[in-house]
């Protein structure tokens, strides 16, 4: 399928605001904003607790959607408190160090910076992304195989030569035996209808699944093996696997074309966040003691690299 062709101003301006660069630059200087204005010029703002009307609207909005009520003025008193007192152990934990070397509180930190990502990065994908993408991953959109099938069973706990059994059953029902009269009983459904290869292997097993499936409509065949013993089967009907329409699993499309695009924004903000940094790992060699270290850009110095 050849690109589209953008032409008008209009268009240009769409693209420009799909560009993955342009995101992480919004998300940049977004966090950058916050970073800013979160410092006070004021040498005393580590002891300074602001709590505005907006923050005791929002605790109140908070409260009347859990008991479905506003709270009273003691209430409201006590909330403000609450958030003071959160406020407070928060600043003194942080300026213990108790927040380093945290590993909950680092997981939580990079969550909130990934779901940060996510909102800064939101998209509603066109209809020829959302093709495209179904025809990249057309293995796992596929629809599979459904069989319309009868089944009968003969265990082989029962007989002595389950598989010659089974031949000689063909041959009488080839000559108009009764099916219902035949087979040994067992608990496993006796017909199954638009069944899929998935659905067939979890009451059967994947050998039986597999060789069910291929197998055309008509008369009865077998011996057909299953973990459970040994079956004569006659195919109803089989329908064809196949690659559904878009308009058919749009939604399941959508969604998965969202979670990768996430991933791939999430990636990337990462990577350009990385570059800002120099890493340095350490291995430790064979023997357990500290060995070469490699640094971002690939290089290698220490024990194991001046060897």
């Amino acid at each position: 399928m050849p690109p589209p062709v953008y032409n008008t101003p209009m268009d240009k301006f769409r693209r420009f605001i799909r560009e993955p660069l342009l995101h992480f630059l919004l998300v940049g200087a977004l966090l950058f904003l916050v970073f800013g204005l979160s410092q006070d010029p004021v040498t005393d703002s580590a002891n300074r607790i602001v709590v505005d009307a907006g923050q005791v609207e929002q605790l109140s909005v908070q409260f009347q959607r859990t008991w479905m009520r506003p709270p009273t003025k003691r209430e409201l008193e006590g909330l403000v408190e609450s958030h003071v007192r959160d406020e407070v152990y928060y600043r003194e934990a942080v300026a213990l160090g108790l927040d380093k070397d945290d590993p909950v509180m680092r997981r939580r930190m990079r969550q909130k910076l990934e779901f940060l990502f996510e909102d800064l990065t939101a998209e509603t994908p066109t209809e020829e992304q959302l093709s495209g993408y179904l025809e990249e991953n057309s293995d796992y959109f596929r629809i599979e195989p459904r069989v319309s099938f009868q089944q009968l069973y003969l265990n082989p706990d029962n007989r002595a030569d389950p598989v010659g059994d089974a031949r000689r059953l063909l041959t009488s029902l080839e000559e108009g035996a009764a099916p219902a009269t035949s087979g040994d009983p067992s608990l496993l459904p006796s017909e199954l209808t638009q069944a899929s290869t998935s659905e067939i292997a979890r009451t059967f097993g994947r050998e039986f699944a597999d060789e069910v499936s291929q197998m055309p409509p008509g008369g009865w065949l077998g011996p057909v093996y299953s973990g459970l013993g040994v079956h004569v089967v006659r195919v109803i009907d089989r329908e064809e696997g196949r690659l559904p329409e878009l308009a058919e699993v749009r939604p399941v499309v959508e969604r998965e074309w969202l979670a990768n695009r996430r991933q791939e924004l999430k990636d990337l903000s990462y990577s350009r966040l990385r570059e800002g940094y120099e890493i340095i790992l350490e291995f430790p060699d064979a023997d357990g003691e500290a060995g070469g270290i490699a640094t971002s850009d690939g290089s290698q110095y220490g024990a194991q690299a001046s060897e």
